[in-house]
């Protein structure tokens, strides 16, 4: 697959940067330019990629001919670089979630709204093929109308020993952490296949306290100033209730992702162990199991179905779900930090 001829930047010099200059790689292109506030790191990836490290943030958006930018950095720095690119005119992809919050987030949706530019959202796991059909199946009735949606997102990266880095960071990651890591993910899943936005939450926030830590070169203990999960039970427009559980400290578990609809004359179960495939289920036909097993690739997906116009027809997050999606990490915030039930509006 190849694209007709862009000039993209990155912002952002980390493993999910990397991942979107492989995308841009897979279809023929690579990064024209990238800036990352660490000198060695931004100029370490252009080595790697064939980029041009700019000094600055407007340095690498004033390059003659960009046309697109990919913001590949900490949640809590998106809207400097849309502001920028989107004064500019230049296309925006932005890393998931939009913003930790619904106040950043519509910021983030007035800069591209008021330049009229197209805008992206990375929530990627949308473009695997279990989710595709998942989504297509519950538009076409095959479970009946939906009852309820269940699920977890479960990972082990600060269970103990854990990692020391940003994610501990609130001025980096935003106000709770699992629910903004991983927990954005699920959310937005579940409102892409049901296509119904989450109305209220009621929730609680975990946290495991101090922990032994190891970077690779430095050991010690620490206790995290975020949460490390958390649990919610949800409301959606279309009368659907939800659950879902997420946690950092699951050993074991390396991204494990699920999703369970449960409706009037069936259930559909999608897990990211096998995210190109959909279990189909009733209690009198039994099982069964459509799609291919084969490995993710969503992000290269995601990432091509932008270039090549796709994006609306794979359903590509836009910045408006974004806003939608800070909302509903708010309220289950809000939710446990008051005991009761947070409506997202």
């Amino acid at each position: 697959m190849e694209i007709p001829h862009v000039r993209p930047v990155i912002i952002g010099s980390g493993m999910i940067a990397a991942s979107h200059a492989k995308a841009l790689r897979d279809l023929g292109t690579a990064p024209a330019v990238v800036w990352s506030p660490n000198r060695a790191n931004r100029e370490r990836f252009a080595s790697l990629w064939g980029a041009t490290a700019a000094n600055s943030l407007n340095e690498a958006l004033d390059l003659p001919g960009v046309s697109h930018m990919h913001v590949c950095t900490t949640p809590m720095n998106h809207n400097d670089p849309i502001r920028e690119a989107a004064e500019r005119g230049l296309s925006i992809i932005s890393e998931k979630p939009l913003a930790p919050t619904a106040e950043l987030a519509a910021e983030a949706l007035h800069h591209v709204t008021s330049n009229d530019v197209p805008n992206y959202l990375n929530f990627n796991r949308r473009q695997d093929e279990g989710i595709q059909m998942l989504r297509d199946l519950l538009a076409e009735g095959e479970i009946g109308s939906p009852v309820s949606v269940f699920g977890h997102y479960r990972q082990q990266w600060n269970a103990s020993p854990s990692g020391l880095d940003w994610r501990y960071d609130p001025t980096q990651v935003g106000p709770a952490r699992t629910v903004i890591e991983i927990g954005s993910h699920w959310l937005d899943l579940a409102h892409f296949v049901l296509g119904s936005e989450i109305t209220a939450a009621n929730a609680l926030l975990g946290y495991m306290g101090e922990r032994d830590y190891d970077t690779g070169s430095e050991k010690g203990r620490v206790t995290p100033p975020n949460d490390d999960l958390f649990a919610a039970m949800l409301t959606f427009e279309n009368g659907v209730i939800g659950q879902v559980y997420g946690t950092e400290l699951a050993h074991g578990a390396f991204d494990e992702i699920e999703l369970r609809i449960d409706g009037t004359t069936g259930s559909a179960i999608w897990t990211s162990a096998h995210p190109n495939q959909l279990q189909i289920g009733n209690k009198v036909t039994g099982l069964r199991t459509i799609g291919f097993d084969s490995d993710t690739d969503s992000i290269s997906r995601s990432i091509a179905a932008i270039y090549t116009n796709q994006a609306k027809e794979r359903g590509v997050a836009t910045f408006e779900e974004g806003l939608a999606n800070a909302r509903a990490m708010d309220a289950i915030r809000n939710s446990a930090e008051s005991r009761t039930w947070k409506e997202t509006r």
